[in-house]
């Protein structure tokens, strides 16, 4: 090594610069600050020593030098220098004595361990090794970082040293081992560093020959463990690599170095090929980042050799050389400063200005990255307008992950307190941007990262009061992780909100003293914790208001336009309180919400003294039936999420309960339980009247563990319970009450000791019902559209929509089958004719007589249903389904076809109700061959010795649908396939001649991106519920269809050959063109023709098994050929990618059942027929 580079190292007393091989040398370490503190003030050895160092040793030596100069120079400091050493010659000789049996290298032992102490040694980076084939037979620099095991500031310190020797070959060796990190093997030589002229040329004859090759993958995007420390090592090399050549001077001495490495390296980064470009854009960014590091330390001794000068010239006895020495050393490293700002600014304007919007999004990361990184680092160059811009202008990038990046890294900025001055011009030029990506951002990463920043930005009261409440309004998002974001901001506004009544009312101590009358365990007067809830449901209020396009769940309303159904989906208030339970103390004390709840506001007399801070208190906290609803929805939501903690301890296995944990959870289910029972009957008798109230109070019961009223012989509060759920049954027609009361019972039926109590009101339900309805049919045409009288028709609605929510929890046969005159369920039937339009009726009664058909629809399914799983009972236990039953059932059943077959056929395009009676006409198809499942269960069980099935006359109701209804329900198909697509904007195969000719109205569509953009919110809105409703149904269509393939009854006589049918031809032509819900719905069809032909194959094999391992072999076999030949069809016909999807989730759902096998007697013959099950449950 040059004695250049040595002086250099040998003169650096920085303890973070050494390396741990340089400590254990303790000639040079060691004798170095001994050469400093014995240094003569005064003098010309010192005066030479400088200036050479000042010629050697870059940036890391001025400030021991500054501590020397202010120790030694002027003449008072002298005495004090001699005095102390004085001093500590004293202490020595007095100490010596002590610590002589370490005479070996004592005073060496101690100098050593003096840098270490301070704690600031850095342990020296190694690159990790690489242990792939090309890093093997590497040689030269790259061989040195990546293989070898040398720490990289002994790389760079030998790459200097090297240089000195011989400076063309080594900027050689730099660009040879930046084109072997992108992968290249092809290499430049002295003679093309030595004339920079051809570098374009000579690049891009290397980038020709690189891509001539094909290869595709380079390190940095390379798959693997390794990728991510290679990234590092390669940005670590040159970072010691600009900074041993600031500290050897020749950073700044020899200024052509750093210019011939920028023309290369950034030429590179221009390059066409992405490996070229991507991994000379790292390494441009990593030098400007090394360059920033310098220029920090630059600007700190600039700073810190100022304040000495001014030191010094305070001082009575002024020493002027001093001053003049620190004043040159002052503008020697402006002038350095000057130099290194134009490095970064040429690599900037060469690298950064033209990457950061590349094609490739991982280079535009990685700008965006080393941005941030400069802003924080070099302050004094990019903490500007100019360059934050870059940042705000990425904001609007294309790729997600670019966008989450910049986001991220503008809220390390905005949480440094010492820059929020410096951001504020940012902020107001973009911080619009910001809440437009947190409100309508597509990604949901992008979203939360911006809603975080924009928290950070209130904070420090940058937003303005419409951009707290836009984003205030997330709190309603669909979306859980941004809702989880914005908890922390909404709960602070809350908070805000709070505090300033808490001010108007006369502050916290003098409400406290007022209300000190007020005890823990009563929740029924007033208290503050009001007070913050109010404020809580009038903030959500105010924000449902201003997005009312749907209620707070979206309710099935039949004959409207939105019927998504709300059973399972917890409204957005609900979601929302889930969100803040852990953020607003007062949400998680149900029984405060509760006795606000029930509190009497109407005797909150006007007349009441406003200096009353009790009164006062009263007429704030007093809620509005909108707010009463939303703080039952909160209610519901903290019940659920109390119980929930406790059930999930109670049930968590990993740890181990103590019998007072366990007493504990006990008491606390027991407690919510006994409290709960007393408090729904109480909020029935207060909110019962309100629908959307009533159905809040009702979910609560299913929260419930019933089992505790049994344990503490508590059936008389269990009755009176369900007698309250009961008279809201009878008393509301709303459809979210009945389905809520419904919910209640089936949960109380479910458990067993409490199965006698929760039949008998059931039965009370039926005979109340069945009551009604024979009254209201009495004497009166049900089948003719438009016959009742509108409080007639109002009420059969209100009474069949009842009969269909209690036929779903308990079995309805008997009861719609018994009257005292015509069976009940003759009468449903008849309803069905209501269907086909009629003419001069008026749109509401139009509207309600759709409302009353549907409904029927809802209640007649599970009649069929119930009779098909006793059937099956029958089946399974060997006895014989009585002839009677089997006639009569197949009579409504044929009658009800008929009547859909009608209302399919007069009705157009794709109508709700037309889509309604097509999916129950396929439901009716498609259940009762789920009976053949049921026989071939009953003929294992007469191999065994069981008695005979009896008569098979239910087989007659096992048909395939004739021609011309297969025929209208592939125009209904149709129908809804263009209806969904004119909402989504999608576009269709080109129909076949025989397809139903598309009605004007239905047409598409075509809206132009300009004319999309004059819509306002609430229209794009109702058009994106529109086209999900759409798809909804259609979905809901094509799902029985493709039941309806694997029953058998559609595409009867194809399948059986083994053929595609037109059915399945249809309904998989727009298999790719309307999106992935429909796509996997398809998809079942896959699973169907598996299952079936692997059914078929299994029954055939066992049927013709002989004994012995003969037969096992042939039919394994004959099953792997045909599942083979059907697979290589299935690939021929359609030539999808994801065949065969979905077989589970099918089987889970209980759409496809296990091949039936006899476990005790394997050798019974299988049944024939090879359609399974496809009812499930």
């Amino acid at each position: 090594m040059p004695a250049r580079l040595s002086s250099m190292e040998v003169s650096s007393p920085d303890p973070d610069t050494q390396t741990g091989a340089t400590r254990r040398k303790s000639g040079r370490v060691i004798r170095k600050p001994e050469f400093l503190a014995a240094s003569s003030p005064t003098g010309s050895a010192k005066r030479k020593r400088t200036e050479q160092d000042e010629e050697d040793v870059g940036m890391g030596d001025d400030t021991s030098e500054e501590e020397v100069d202010d120790e030694s120079e002027g003449e008072p400091d002298e005495e004090e220098v001699r005095e102390k050493k004085r001093a500590k010659k004293g202490k020595k000789a007095a100490r010596k004595p002590a610590p002589k049996k370490s005479k070996t290298n004592g005073e060496t032992v101690s100098l050593a361990i003096r840098p270490a102490a301070s704690g600031k040694a850095k342990k020296p980076r190694k690159a990790r090794p690489l242990k792939n084939a090309p890093a093997k037979e590497a040689e030269g620099l790259y061989a040195e970082v990546f293989t070898q095991g040398h720490t990289l500031k002994d790389v760079a310190a030998q790459w200097v040293s090297d240089f000195n020797k011989h400076e063309s070959r080594a900027v050689a060796e730099i660009v040879n081992f930046v084109l072997k990190c992108a992968g290249c093997d092809l290499k430049v030589d002295i003679h093309d560093i030595e004339d920079p002229d051809s570098c374009a040329n000579k690049l891009t004859d290397i980038q020709e020959e690189y891509q001539a090759q094909n290869i595709t993958d380079y390190p940095l995007i390379a798959k693997g463990k390794g990728t991510a420390s290679f990234k590092h090592s390669l940005a670590g090399f040159f970072n010691s690599l600009i900074e041993t050549l600031a500290k050897s001077g020749l950073l700044f001495d020899n200024i052509e170095l750093i210019e011939n490495i920028e023309v290369w390296i950034s030429t590179m980064s221009s390059a066409g090929n992405r490996p070229f470009r991507h991994t000379a854009t790292v390494v441009s960014l990593a030098i400007v980042s090394a360059l920033c590091d310098v220029g920090k330390d630059l600007v700190e001794n600039t700073a810190m050799t100022l304040r000495q000068s001014e030191s010094e010239a305070k001082k009575a006895r002024v020493n002027k050389g001093r001053v003049a020495a620190l004043e040159k050393k002052a503008k020697e490293s402006g002038q350095r400063q000057e130099v290194l700002d134009g490095f970064i600014r040429d690599w900037f304007d060469t690298v950064f200005v033209h990457r950061y919007r590349d094609v490739d999004p991982k280079i535009r990361v990685e700008c965006v990255e080393a941005l941030s990184e400069w802003i924080m680092t070099y302050p004094d160059l990019f903490f500007d307008g100019h360059h934050l811009r870059y940042l705000g202008w990425v904001l609007s990038d294309t790729h997600a992950p670019t966008r989450h990046e910049v986001v991220k890294q503008l809220q390390k900025l905005f949480r440094d307190k010492d820059k929020l001055g410096g951001l504020k011009t940012f902020t107001e030029r973009f911080r619009a941007r910001i809440v437009e990506m947190a409100t309508r951002d597509a990604e949901a990463t992008v979203r939360a990262a911006s809603v975080e920043l924009l928290d950070i930005l209130r904070e420090a009261g940058l937003l303005e009061p419409d951009d707290i409440d836009s984003v205030g309004r997330l709190i309603f998002d669909s979306e859980p992780r941004v809702r989880k974001a914005v908890v922390g901001f909404f709960a602070e506004n809350i908070n805000g909100t709070y505090e300033n009544q808490i001010d108007e009312m006369g502050g916290q101590e003098a409400l406290q003293e007022a209300l000190v009358t007020v005890e823990n365990n009563d929740n029924d007067s007033p208290r503050l914790e009001w007070l913050k809830l109010k404020c809580l449901v009038e903030q959500l209020a105010i924000y449902d208001s201003e997005e009312a396009e749907l209620p707070s769940q979206i309710e099935q309303i039949p004959g409207s336009h939105f019927t998504l159904i709300a059973a399972g989906i917890e409204s957005r208030f609900s979601l929302a309180a889930q969100a803040l339970y852990d953020y607003i103390p007062e949400i998680r004390q149900w029984e405060v919400l509760a006795g606000y709840l029930l509190f009497d506001h109407s005797q909150t007399t006007q007349n009441g003294s406003t200096e009353d801070v009790d009164m006062m208190l009263q007429q704030n906290c007093k809620l509005t039936e909108r707010e009463e609803i939303i703080l039952l929805e909160i209610l519901n939501a903290t019940v659920k999420l109390r119980l929930s903690h406790a059930s999930e301890s109670d049930k968590d296995k990993k740890t181990k309960k103590t019998k007072a944990q366990k007493r504990e959870l006990f008491e606390t289910q027991e407690e919510a339980a006994s409290h709960l029972a007393v408090l729904i009957p109480r909020l029935l008798k207060k909110f019962g009247a309100l629908p959307d109230a009533a159905s809040s109070v009702l979910n609560l019961e299913r929260v419930l563990n019933l089992d505790v009223f049994q344990e503490l012989r508590q059936d008389s509060t269990l009755a009176a319970l369900l007698d309250d759920i009961n008279k809201q049954f009878l008393t509301h027609g709303n459809e979210r009450v009945l389905m809520e009361a419904s919910e209640a019972l089936r949960h109380a039926q479910s458990y067993e000791e409490l199965k006698e109590i929760t039949e008998g009101r059931v039965q009370a339900l039926w005979d109340e019902t069945m009551n009604a309805f024979n009254t209201l049919k009495k004497g009166r045409d049900l089948t003719t559209r438009g016959s009742l009288s509108a409080n007639v028709l109002t009420g059969v609605s209100n009474t069949v929509l009842r009969i269909a929510n209690l036929a779903s929890i308990s079995d309805c046969t008997e009861i719609l089958e018994t009257a005292p005159a015509a069976p009940p369920i003759d009468a449903l039937i008849d309803l069905v004719g209501r269907g086909v339009p009629a003419a001069d009726l008026d749109p509401e009664t139009d509207a309600q007589e759709d409302v009353l058909t549907s409904t029927t629809f809802r209640a007649l399914l599970p009649y069929f249903m119930w009779k098909v799983s006793h059937w099956a009972t029958h089946l399974q236990a060997g006895t014989a389904i009585p002839d009677a039953d089997v006639t009569a059932v197949a009579e409504r059943r044929d009658a009800c076809i008929i009547a859909l077959t009608q209302v399919m056929e007069e009705r157009r395009a794709a109508d709700d109700l037309r889509l309604d009676a097509a999916c129950l006409l396929l439901d009716l198809y498609n259940m009762f061959p789920a009976l053949r499942t049921a026989r071939a269960r009953a003929s294992a069980k007469q191999a065994r010795g069981s008695r005979g099935a009896g008569d098979d006359d239910w087989e007659a109701l096992e048909q395939e649908v004739d021609a011309p209804v297969q025929r209208l329900l592939l125009s209904i198909l149709g129908a809804a396939e263009k209806a969904f697509a004119k909402r989504a904007g999608k576009t269709l195969e080109a129909g076949d001649v025989d397809d139903e000719p598309v009605d004007p109205d239905e047409e598409p569509e075509s809206e132009s991106e300009d004319e999309d953009d004059d819509i306002d919110e609430a229209a794009r809105e109702e058009k994106q519920h529109r086209a999900l409703i759409a798809e909804q149904r259609l979905c809901e269509l094509g799902s029985r269809m493709v039941m309806g393939i694997a029953a058998g009854v559609l595409d009867g006589k194809e399948g059986k050959k083994g053929e595609i049918g037109p059915v399945r031809k249809r309904l998989e032509r727009n298999r790719a063109r309307l999106g992935q819900n429909w796509k996997e719905v398809v998809a079942h069809l896959d699973v169907a023709k598996k299952e079936k032909a692997k059914g078929g194959v299994k029954a055939r094999a066992k049927a013709k098994q002989p004994q012995g391992k003969a037969g096992s072999k042939e039919k394994s076999t004959k099953s792997k050929e045909i599942i083979i030949e059907d697979d290589e069809d299935d690939e021929e016909e359609r030539g999808e990618e994801d065949e065969g999807e979905g077989e589970e989730e099918l089987r889970a759902r209980g759409l496809v059942e296990d091949e039936i096998e006899d476990e005790e007697n394997e050798a019974v013959p299988a049944p024939t027929d090879e359609v399974e099950s496809v009812l499930g449950d």
